[in-house]
């Protein structure tokens, strides 16, 4: 068995904002559902001894549903928080953040944006240090962080693809990202 990487379910965000790192956003009812859906098929199809969230609530919420499934604890890891991208889409709408250049620069090519607090190279090297130390475990946490991760991880050469959705399971085995 590998380790497992959830990214966290759909939020409330009746704003449409990107919200990062920002405080109060939690599951929607939708959310739950997708979380509830995750945690029975890694009931049923995984076996893990280990589940490490991120601080966020979105994130916590995901893995507290997963883990009362799996009769299992949470422990929370500052290193899978989420990445808080450019520092001008932070609070905006999700169409203000569209009109930016890094939007276009996210789209084609994130590892080319700036204005950023940290770089995808290092929430990369920040996720690597907590999943080094588990196996058998499921990361809960957010896209571009576990994209970061496992695109760094397995050198590949396109970060767009493999982006999770919304309580996505993936797993890294035979140099590729296996979603279920």
């Amino acid at each position: 068995m590998s380790n497992l990487f959830l990214r966290h379910g759909e939020v409330q965000n009746k704003k449409d904002i990107f919200y990062a790192n920002l405080p109060g956003f939690y599951l929607s009812t939708k959310g739950r559902t997708q979380a509830q859906e995750a945690a029975d098929k890694i009931k049923n199809h995984f076996s893990i001894d280990n589940i490490v969230s991120s601080p966020l609530l979105r994130a916590r919420q995901t893995a507290e549903i997963v883990a009362d499934t799996l009769g299992l604890n949470v422990n929370i890891s500052y290193n899978i928080i989420e990445w808080s991208g450019p520092n001008e889409w932070i609070g905006k709408t999700i169409e203000e953040m569209k009109l930016t250049e890094n939007y276009k620069n996210y789209d084609n090519n994130p590892l080319n944006l700036t204005n950023t607090k940290e770089s995808l190279f290092d929430v990369h090297k920040r996720f690597k240090e907590v999943y080094e130390r588990y196996d058998n475990t499921l990361f809960v946490s957010h896209q571009d962080t576990i994209r970061a991760f496992t695109f760094y991880y397995l050198k590949e050469s396109n970060f767009s693809e493999n982006r999770p959705i919304h309580c996505e399971l993936q797993n890294l085995n035979n140099n590729k990202v296996n979603k279920y």
